[in-house]
């Protein structure tokens, strides 16, 4: 019973020190996360308008020509930037933008495909998969910088432009709320050239010249607000994670401090009793 006791106390101690650092995690994760979704509402709002901009501005030119705009027929296969997370502790995560991943590639049913991992985890699952993982970005957790953001610009814009792929493709972890994390696989180039509407507008200098100025801008806007929005998803993911796994500790600490009090009660009692026995037979 003693023996007992004691290792009913040693799993409280221990339960006790795991809910510590979930605690902190948590509220690391929480100041991240408040950072981050800022600029990330800002930074959406931003590239929606241009997003909005450029769609009017190609619907109103008659024979756009821009290489970002090439449609081609796929024969050279795509390639497919892959954010996700540096470390763990974050949920189903990776797992869910892994699979969604998967699944696009199933259905593209494409053989020629190139990954650019921005994680640890993604990027070693699609190697030990044996795909060609051109570049992996490591050592993020979850930081944004302008620097990242372009570098990824100019590595998805070289390989399109250069002829390598036909079409590039960005799979991430979109932020809806916290606690739904959807994710998405977005196409990022070519961009469709849209002739739904005319708008007529009066643009100064030339259009092309306005074109030509205005997509890396748009492309560059994009890419930050998805690094921004795939950030902020992985911070909410792990603040949801460890806040679950503080409240299971909480509970699990109830259950052990319960059986403590239960295995001192019967020691208590079996001492009483045996008291109790030992008196009665001193009478006798």
């Amino acid at each position: 019973m003693i023996q007992n006791l004691r290792q009913i106390k040693s799993r409280i101690k221990s339960v006790e020190s795991t809910r510590k650092i979930t605690r902190a995690m948590e509220m690391v994760s929480a100041a991240k996360l408040s950072r981050v979704r800022g600029a990330f509402y800002a930074s959406r709002h931003y590239s929606t308008n241009m997003e909005s901009i450029l769609k009017r501005l190609l619907s109103d030119i008659k024979n756009a020509s821009s290489p970002y705009l090439e449609n081609r027929d796929g024969s050279k296969g795509m390639a497919i930037c892959i954010i996700a997370s540096d470390a763990g502790l974050c949920g189903t995560y990776n797992n869910n933008i892994i699979r969604a991943t998967e699944n696009f590639i199933n259905i593209r049913n494409q053989k020629n495909i190139k990954i650019i991992a921005i994680g640890k985890e993604v990027s070693a699952y699609f190697k030990n998969k044996g795909y060609d993982v051109a570049r992996s970005h490591l050592g993020l957790y979850g930081r944004h910088s302008t620097k990242i953001v372009d570098d990824l610009v100019d590595e998805l814009t070289d390989i399109f432009l250069s002829g390598t792929v036909d079409e590039v493709h960005i799979a991430y972890t979109h932020f809806s709320s916290n606690l739904r994390h959807i994710p998405v696989v977005e196409k990022f180039l070519n961009i469709p050239y849209l002739t739904e509407q005319k708008n007529y507008y009066i643009l100064e200098p030339d259009a092309q010249v306005i074109l030509d100025h205005m997509v890396p801008r748009y492309l560059s806007a994009k890419m930050n607000t998805i690094v921004l929005d795939a950030f902020t998803a992985e911070h909410s993911a792990r603040m949801l994670a460890m806040k679950i796994a503080t409240d299971n500790a909480e509970e699990l600490i109830d259950t052990l401090t319960l059986q403590r009090n239960k295995a001192r009660q019967a020691a208590i009692t079996k001492e009483v009793l045996e008291i109790a026995l030992s008196a009665e037979a001193l009478k006798d």
